[in-house]
């Protein structure tokens, strides 16, 4: 009786030892099965700012003219796809006014930069250009740069408007270009109008893109576009829109694609 005892307790533990190791080893099966299917899940896919881009929303480009007092960025950042601001008219002006200094920079580059920027806006830059020879064209170059390259900008515009130089305009403008490239920026465009380009033979062929300017009736809205062969990726089509969070009248600008809007705003992220 003794002896079977003693052989039923060694077989009692050597069956308990025996379900303990199954349970063991199951329990570790399981876990590594777990850590496979966790090692072999797929990655996250993130989701392109591409996808939120309604490019019915309007772009608006602004200067110290809309004052960022009366501005709610919240709001307005939650209505357009992109902002180009102005950063200078020009290096030097008979006298300061409401948006300028005396030595062209616009007032309010800054806090329109930053305050976009901060709301994940993507912001472009533009300088009224107002050389009156080749030497003062890269003058306002060099100052353009120095005084926007920090803010990283997507896109980079020479507003052309006006006839500056009494001759050899064309070559001024092409003079200004040339010393944004030397000094490092990328993506460089032109804003003018198109019969401005046909009237003083503007060559926009060097530039990275072409902005139009052309209103229609003005009314506000979108009602007309740009008969015209120039190739151009982005149109002012009015300077009387309207947003929520500013009183005043906006310029709107449009894309036809969303291949266009991400030439210009590096789709809709900031630079790097």
């Amino acid at each position: 009786m003794n002896i079977m005892r003693k052989r039923l307790k060694s077989l009692g533990i050597l069956i308990t030892l025996f379900f303990l190791a199954s349970f063991i080893l199951l329990f570790v099966s399981l876990n590594i099965k777990q850590i496979k299917k966790e090692v072999v899940k797929p990655p996250i896919k993130k989701v392109s700012l591409d996808n939120d881009v309604d490019i019915t929303s309007p772009i608006i480009d602004i200067s110290r003219w809309q004052l960022p007092v009366d501005m709610d960025y919240d709001q307005l950042a939650g209505q357009v796809n992109g902002v180009i601001v102005r950063v200078q008219h020009g290096i030097s002006m008979k006298k300061t006014n409401n948006a300028a200094y005396k030595n062209g920079q616009d007032k309010a580059m800054a806090s329109h930069i930053t305050e976009f920027q901060k709301r994940n806006v993507p912001v472009a830059v533009y300088a009224y250009v107002n050389g009156k020879s080749d030497d003062e064209m890269r003058q306002e170059a060099d100052k353009f740069y120095e005084r926007a390259a920090k803010y990283k900008p997507t896109f980079w515009w020479l507003d052309v408007e006006e006839v500056t130089m009494k001759t050899g305009f064309n070559q001024g403008i092409e003079a200004f270009r040339k010393q944004l490239v030397k000094r490092g920026a990328k993506n460089i465009g032109i804003y003018t109008q198109d019969w401005f380009v046909t009237a003083n033979n503007i060559d926009v062929s060097p530039y990275d893109s072409t902005w139009l300017a052309h209103y229609g009736g003005d009314t506000g809205y979108w009602d007309t576009s740009p008969v015209t062969t120039i190739n151009y990726d982005l149109h002012q089509y009015t300077s009387r829109g309207r947003l929520n969070g500013f009183a005043g009248d906006l310029d709107f600008n449009r894309v036809s694609t969303l291949a266009e809007y991400n030439k210009i705003f590096n789709h809709g992220r900031l630079m790097k």
